[in-house]
């Protein structure tokens, strides 16, 4: 039998591991993207991952279907336009503030793989809730090199656009992982 303290260990070793992970993904994307001229930069709060301080646009990609005025996110400026989310800041300032610093939101990558959708392509982000014991998922965005912004909603299995997910489920009234 494992005793608490050694399970609380590895828990927390776990959730280390977790926001580690994130970071070094986010710098390696970071710099392992083609850069061209410099995008205005996207204000993140404190507890965004490294992933966030990407503020360069990338070549545009010939495959791309968008036209020329249109903005073409490298992975990390795609988090860091999600963790700009009014929503998602707020949720980061309450984390913090409730847990005296101990506390923070971060996003994670769900799959390194694109995720297609009626022929689009959408990187996969969790907003997490990343304590010293254990690191809880909030919600799940899908985001496409052009902006369009579309939230997982695993109760229903349907993928929900910004709007609509602001009117339905109220996410700037949530205060806690249980919705």
């Amino acid at each position: 039998m494992v005793s608490s303290a050694t399970s609380s260990k590895k828990t927390a070793a776990a959730a280390v591991l977790v926001g580690l992970l994130a970071v070094a993904l986010g710098t390696y994307f970071a710099e392992a993207t083609p850069e061209t001229t410099p995008a205005p930069a996207v204000a993140a709060p404190r507890a965004a991952s490294a992933a966030s301080s990407s503020v360069a646009t990338p070549a545009p990609d010939a495959s791309a279907s968008a036209s020329p005025a249109t903005i073409h996110h490298t992975k990390a400026q795609a988090a860091a336009a999600l963790m700009a989310l009014p929503e998602l800041q707020a949720w980061s300032a309450l984390l913090e503030k409730n847990s005296g610093g101990a506390t923070h939101g971060a996003l994670i990558e769900d799959d390194p793989a694109p995720r297609v959708i009626k022929g689009k392509r959408y990187w996969q982000f969790s907003f997490v809730e990343n304590t010293p014991e254990a690191v809880q998922r909030w919600e799940s965005f899908l985001i496409s090199a052009d902006g369009d912004i579309l939230i997982d909603d695993v109760t229903t299995d349907e993928l929900l656009t910004l709007e609509r997910w602001r009117k339905e489920k109220h996410p700037a009234q949530r205060t806690s992982s249980g919705g």
